[in-house]
């Protein structure tokens, strides 16, 4: 016959053995190693209006789980499985199911690179802007071209390129597009303060047409150390009243991506941006200019040149002249090498 302290000792026992058992099993449940074992860190993209459902299937499927059973057991413990927030997340390789499920819970998310070079027109823009976020490039590209909202900010369709300064830029995925539109004005503010709107006041240009003046001599040169000369004819003709006469920009309005010269018949193309028939800046840049090119034309070279042509070495170099006179001589030597080559080619 059992007295009530035997009674007592067999209840504690069975106790201690339920609590041992149910720390096991919490630990397999919350604790255990259960995300990405045996692999390296990975990103979790989840979509707005994902369902727990759809999200445990992806985990497992692409082998961010092993144990789905356990991982809805932990979710449901924490309600997590009531409210699933979108965004980019940072999973680490060995994470219980706990950690995960806080992490995904708090809505900690990871934030994703946006970089910006080597850009040549705004569906460029849109498409490399948007390409590790979880807008589309189509929206995005809509409000590039929307009037009404650009002129708030004062930029239009053609010239919106030159806010984008090209660097590397950190976002969260589930940035709107008009936060991420007022994250990049807000970087072009800090970019255009101080020393630089200072240099550019001193020009008698605006932060935009130095953009636009520095995006006809990022196709002119790929010399960094020409680039402030360039710079100075082209502010020598604007300040004479000449026409820029720009190359690039008969190229640009021709739009033919297999030219690689210039053809007479370009320079009477009717566009605002043709720098041989029209004066002053085009209305917009011919491609997003490198901080470097910016600089360049901040920083232009004093000079009292008035042309340039390039070396008959094709060595990327340029003769500068200040006569006419002088440029044509030079223009000469370009002229008859690249003859004497088309000869050669022909034999």
């Amino acid at each position: 016959m059992f007295t009530i302290n035997k009674w007592f000792q067999i209840i504690v026992s069975l106790l201690l053995v339920m609590l041992t058992y149910g720390f096991i099993w919490s630990y397999r449940i919350i604790q255990k190693p259960n995300i990405l074992v045996g692999q390296p860190s990975r990103l979790l993209f989840i979509p707005p209006n994902t369902t727990f459902n759809t999200l445990q299937n992806t985990l497992y499927k692409n082998g961010y789980i092993t144990d789905s059973t356990s991982f809805r057991l932990t979710a449901h413990l924490l309600r997590y499985d009531h409210k699933i927030l979108p965004g980019a997340y940072r999973l680490s390789s060995g994470m219980s199911n706990w950690k995960a499920i806080q992490l995904l819970r708090a809505g900690i998310q990871e934030p994703v690179n946006i970089i910006l070079n080597n850009i040549a027109n705004k569906e460029e823009l849109a498409t490399k802007i948007t390409q590790n976020i979880e807008i589309d490039a189509i929206t995005f590209q809509k409000l590039l071209d929307d009037s009404k909202f650009l002129q708030a900010y004062g930029f239009t369709p053609e010239n919106i390129l030159t806010m984008f300064i090209p660097n590397t830029y950190n976002a969260y995925w589930t940035i709107s597009t008009e936060k991420l539109f007022k994250r990049m004005y807000a970087e072009y503010q800090k970019f255009w303060k101080g020393e630089r709107l200072e240099k550019a006041k001193n020009l008698n240009l605006t932060p935009i047409q130095v953009s636009i003046l520095a995006s006809i001599i990022e196709k002119e040169t790929n010399k960094l150390e020409e680039a402030p000369l360039i710079a100075g004819v082209y502010i020598n003709r604007l300040r004479r009243g000449m026409k820029l006469q720009a190359c690039p920009t008969l190229l640009y309005i021709a739009n033919d991506p297999s030219a690689t010269r210039v053809l007479h018949a370009y320079i009477h193309i009717n566009s605002p941006y043709n720098t041989y028939l029209y004066k002053g800046l085009p209305p917009g840049p011919i491609t997003m200019p490198s901080i470097a090119m910016i600089d360049a034309v901040l920083n232009y070279r004093h000079h009292d040149y008035l042309y340039f042509v390039t070396k008959e070495d094709f060595s990327g170099y340029h003769y500068f002249a200040k006569t006419f006179k002088e440029h044509k001589e030079n223009a000469k030597k370009y002229r008859r090498t690249l003859k004497e080559i088309l000869a050669a080619n022909k034999e």
